[in-house]
């Protein structure tokens, strides 16, 4: 990946399956100079009995986790927080621990429930200061690169290069990937060719997908459509009363995916 030294991991303490801890070890384990920064987040409300108890409880079972990867050859470093609200504490614990990218399993609403209920996917994108990729699926060999290449101001070229940036990176680290490129345009005034689209990505034009439509539509029925495995997209970092009613892209097609996301985000 792109500027990658650590990822950082979130543990879900609610299950003793743990894929983004499986991804991320994968991601970890392709070079020796990417460690994993294992982070846990106890609800302080939830915890009835001694704190520090609990607190080495936990620190425990995720030592147990971690065994096989450090075994392995990665560096691991753990850390589990006592908060008051576990949402709000990942995208600080992750700044403070000077981490490249979050991997974190994706939790299961509706598209009307992230807009009712503050969930930790949500809170995440909007706070996170560097890529998060929330996994669904195991990793797989097809990957889903969101552009718009129509835009040449300078937030949309910065998300467009980086977003293909690290879908390039997803394709070489991966036997036997592809890669492919959707374009949502919102009429025929602002049609994007295919060919343009492919030259651009620098693959075939029946890779190059461009539709007319919304793009929280047209990006998960291509990837649906094509199979995609990963879905790379921009998002921009907003943190204010419209976009938290609102929302962006990334957001809005979260649910609607069934393959695992990686967003990147530049404030």
């Amino acid at each position: 990946m792109p500027t990658l030294n650590k990822i950082f991991v979130v543990i879900d303490p609610t299950t003793v399956n743990q894929p983004a801890l499986t991804s991320a070890a994968q991601i970890a384990g392709r070079s020796a100079e990417i460690s994993l920064h294992v982070y846990e987040a106890l609800d302080s409300t939830e915890i009835n009995n001694d704190a520090s108890a609990e607190l080495a409880r936990h620190r425990t079972s995720v030592e147990a986790l971690v065994e096989p990867i450090r075994a392995a050859g990665t560096d691991v470093s753990i850390e589990i927080e006592l908060t008051r609200d576990w949402r709000q504490a990942i995208a600080p614990a992750a700044e403070r621990a000077n981490i490249d990218l979050i991997v974190k399993i994706a939790g299961e609403h509706s598209l009307a429930g992230r807009r009712m209920l503050k969930t930790s996917d949500w809170t995440l994108l909007r706070h996170s200061h560097c890529p998060v990729y929330l996994i669904k699926k195991e990793n797989g060999a097809k990957v889903l690169v969101a552009l718009d290449i129509a835009r040449d101001d300078e937030l949309h070229s910065n998300l467009n290069e980086q977003v293909l940036e690290y879908g390039r990176a997803f394709v070489d680290s991966i036997p036997h990937s592809s890669l492919h490129a959707v374009n949502a345009y919102a009429s025929s005034s602002e049609f994007v060719y295919p060919s343009d689209l492919a030259e651009t990505t620098g693959i075939g034009k029946s890779e190059a997908h461009t539709i007319e439509g919304d793009s929280e539509k047209v990006i998960p029925e291509i990837a649906e459509q094509i199979g995609a495995d990963i879905v790379v997209i921009g998002t921009a970092a907003r943190d204010s009363f419209k976009a938290a009613v609102v929302g962006n892209t990334a957001e809005r097609v979260l649910d609607a995916l069934q393959s695992n996301i990686l967003t990147v985000n530049v404030a």
